[in-house]
């Protein structure tokens, strides 16, 4: 019998919320530059916005020899949403939803994206963002 990892990554998803610090869990807005004409060289991009629920880790960065080093790394675990998927391109600002999104909110790069993919079907991913 093969899972249903859609069902379970709604479910995951559902966890998340729950666990979060406001009664619809603890938001994050994704913003997707999208090239909506230009050129090639001198392209025309408009963002758009896509709300995640999130869980937020920072935990000290250690070296090969295992000594703490002085940088820490901020890491968050964000629900799959149905067909979006974060790239390394996005920006994140946590704590907003994609209504209250602007250009003055807190963006962070993304430095990293490791889904979380049993069978192909994300259900989740960690994300890791710029200081």
């Amino acid at each position: 019998m093969s899972e249903d990892w859609a069902a379970i990554a709604a479910e995951v998803a559902d966890a998340i919320r729950s666990v979060g610090s406001t009664d619809d869990g603890y938001p994050a807005a994704i913003r997707r530059e999208v090239v909506t004409g230009g050129s090639s060289f001198n392209p025309t991009t408009t963002p758009t916005y896509t709300t995640v629920h999130c869980i937020e880790r920072n935990e000290r960065v250690r070296s090969a020899d295992g000594s703490y080093v002085d940088m820490s790394r901020r890491t968050l675990t964000v629900t799959a949403e149905p067909d979006f998927e974060p790239t390394k391109s996005d920006t994140v600002a946590v704590g907003i939803t994609e209504e209250e999104a602007d250009e003055t909110s807190d963006w962070r790069v993304i430095t990293e994206v490791r889904p979380l993919s049993p069978a192909g079907t994300a259900v989740l991913y960690e994300l890791d963002l710029s200081a």
